[in-house]
């Protein structure tokens, strides 16, 4: 049964697809991913035994047409024609799209080409463009119309034969506001690691020389307000205010709407050396900076999109055994505080996040041994081979007529 995988990026970097792909091409089916070109040029080539079958379109073309998505049909319909042919050249039987905003094109060409179809929702997609500065100012919502994904959400979703989610919270929210949705066709997957290639990646004992006899705290990720990295910063500075010797080390790419305010938040940690700051790093070297910490953090402000699932940073902290602070964003501060691998403080509150990390500061011990729960939690539950048992399953059900049209 050759599975047809479709998502609207370069695939490269694209971990929880590519995850998914390598856990049903190990458990033994063929497997195609329809993606975006680098360079607008047809390509089939093959990954880790995955045909990566590379349509004559660039991310470039899929920014302008998914802006004006809500108005004009050009970016479905591209998509439709796409997956039809897709579907033909390789003779998919069923087709897994990724994303909310795939879903139209994908009912499509699945009812013209009479098979079944799985949408993959990566996060709550109505509630996640409200998120987005580029999408919400004037006059770029005229067009991009961001309240009409609910009602694309509810046009689309029931039309699914089954619908892959992050998280029970995130299906609970879809179960409450749309009656039409049938509990028994979701299933879980969610955004866990691949252990062993984190574990494969070498360890750099020197690589954060800046550290010296301070502890350090530690996040990851896309820098922005939404993820509440100006609450973790106002805290590290009430932490050094308190006399804690701490430095904040943050990766990630900063959003370019926020771009000026994160430098003018950062830029006296920056001269006092009490903030290291780097854009991008490989990720190979992300459990060696992880290690090199003391405390990690997933601070995103708690609204209904964080609240569909949990951040794949969380769970490569727990990896390597360090305890985790996150906001009280249901589905993570569960997993922590059932795990006993952290502490969760309330959303946005700078004062209670700098009470909870000083806690930790002051019980190294009890901070040890959170870090060994999480480690202990990552390795027998929350991981790309454990997790790839519901989308085997799945999949494993739609080889008899579990999915009969």
């Amino acid at each position: 049964m050759n599975i047809g995988m479709v998502v609207d990026n370069e695939l490269d970097g694209d971990v929880r697809v590519l995850n998914e792909a390598r856990s049903l091409r190990g458990a033994g089916y063929p497997v195609y991913v329809l993606c975006l070109s680098k360079d607008g040029s047809f390509k089939h080539e093959e990954r880790d035994g995955i045909h990566v079958v590379r349509m004559p379109k660039t991310k470039s073309w899929r920014n302008k047409a998914f802006f004006f998505a809500n108005l004009y049909p050009e970016f479905h319909h591209q998509w439709k024609k796409a997956i039809i042919q897709f579907i033909g050249d390789y003779d998919i039987k069923v087709l897994h799209v990724h994303d909310l905003y795939m879903a139209k094109s994908a009912y499509q060409a699945a009812k013209a080409k009479n098979i079944p179809w799985v949408v993959d929702l990566h996060e709550n997609f109505p509630e996640a463009i409200k998120g987005y500065r580029w999408a919400m100012k004037f006059p770029n919502r005229i067009f991009t119309r961001p309240g009409l994904w609910k009602k694309f959400e509810r046009q689309y979703l029931p039309k699914a034969d089954r619908i892959v989610l992050l998280s029970e919270n995130f299906k609970r929210q879809l179960l409450d506001r749309n009656n039409e949705l049938e509990e028994e066709k979701m299933i879980i997957y969610s955004n866990v690691p691949d252990v062993e290639k984190l574990e494969s990646y070498p360890m750099n004992d020197q690589i954060l020389p800046e550290k010296g006899n301070s502890k350090v705290l530690f996040y990851f990720g896309g820098i922005a307000k939404r993820r509440g990295i100006y609450t973790l910063i106002k805290a590290h500075q009430n932490l050094l205010e308190k006399g804690y010797d701490v430095k904040l080390l943050l990766i990630g790419p900063v959003d370019k709407a926020e771009k000026s305010r994160f430098l003018q938040a950062v830029e006296t940690g920056l001269q006092s050396k009490t903030i290291i700051y780097h854009e991008w790093q490989e990720m190979t070297d992300l459990p060696s900076y992880i290690r090199a910490s003391d405390i990690c953090f997933s601070p995103i402000v708690k609204n209904p999109q964080h609240e569909s699932g949990i951040a794949n940073k969380v769970f490569q902290y727990l990896l390597f055994e360090r305890p985790v602070v996150v906001s009280n964003s249901k589905p993570q501060q569960e997993v922590v505080e059932q795990g006993k691998c952290g502490l969760s403080f309330i959303s946005e509150d700078a004062v209670d996040l700098t009470e909870k990390t000083a806690w930790l500061l002051g019980h190294p011990e009890k901070a040890k041994e959170m870090g060994r729960n999480g480690r202990a939690l990552v390795k027998s539950t929350y991981n790309s081979k454990a997790m790839a048992k519901n989308l085997i399953d799945m999949y494993q059900n739609m080889g008899g007529d579990g999915l009969a049209r």
